[in-house]
């Protein structure tokens, strides 16, 4: 079991902030149950703060799952001279940038792009058929035909080569320490452009360097920053000032 400080760890914040599309189970009673891989820990708040219920032998495995050994308080020190991320860091405060799955990030991140939400959740849940766990590359190769089913669209076509590539040994689910060429490695595969790769790259390689961009984010830079990019896009921690600024907007924080 482990309990974190609730001022920088908000499971609400990080479930709303879209960087996580399955493996979270949000319950009557506010708490969730988080799965990733095969393993599966009862998170919830407390006066104490957040617990993460889970056998000892799993504390380190969730440790780095919540990114639990990043100072956020200090990212959010460094951004200086600018009003509008200190607002959105100010609301966002609790958010933190998973390290997810690479298999669980890139299926999820395709399946993401031009859909919505509750058509997501769906295939999402008849692809895993009654389990919490996602069935892995090996597991759902032989069923992949199987995917055509599952409400993907045209989605389907993009994973059943994946997976075809995979089983062949073609490509690898491993990518280069340089953020720049794992970003061309991604966009190699058939369906992964510039956005999902960046989501990927962020959320499921942890390259916090990396700033998604989509129509939310374009909305962000016309309306606070005259249209260009602001320079936090190229600090270290653009991925997590991105996800505040988003969050902000979506969740109505500038009215609320």
């Amino acid at each position: 079991m482990i309990v974190f400080e609730k001022e920088y760890f908000s499971l609400k914040k990080i479930c709303d902030s879209g960087q996580v599309l399955l493996g979270w189970e949000e319950r009557e009673d506010g708490s969730y149950y988080v799965t990733s891989l095969d393993k599966t820990a009862h998170c919830f708040e407390t006066e104490d703060g957040v617990v993460i219920d889970c056998p000892a032998s799993e504390d380190s495995f969730w440790a780095n799952y919540f990114d639990l050994s990043t100072d956020y308080a200090e990212i959010e020190k460094q951004a200086v001279g600018d009003e509008y991320l200190k607002e959105a860091l100010a609301y966002g405060r609790g958010i933190r940038i998973l390290r997810q799955n690479i298999w669980e990030a890139l299926f999820s991140f395709i399946i993401s792009q031009n859909n919505n939400i509750p058509r997501i959740t769906g295939s999402i849940r008849r692809i895993k058929d009654g389990s919490r766990v996602l069935p892995g590359p090996e597991e759902m190769y032989p069923v992949r035909e199987k995917l055509r089913d599952c409400g993907l669209g045209y989605r389907d076509e993009y994973l059943i080569r994946l997976l075809e590539e995979l089983h062949e040994g073609s490509r690898t689910l491993v990518f280069s320490e340089d953020t720049e060429k794992a970003s061309a490695e991604l966009k190699s595969i058939h369906g992964v452009g510039p956005k999902v790769a960046d989501c990927v790259l962020l959320f499921g390689l942890h390259r916090m360097e990396r700033c998604p961009v989509d129509t939310w984010m374009k909305k962000i830079f016309a309306a606070h920053y005259g249209g260009k990019k602001p320079g936090w896009t190229e600090s270290p921690w653009a991925g997590y000032y991105q996800q505040v600024t988003f969050f902000y907007e979506r969740t109505g924080g500038r009215n609320g």
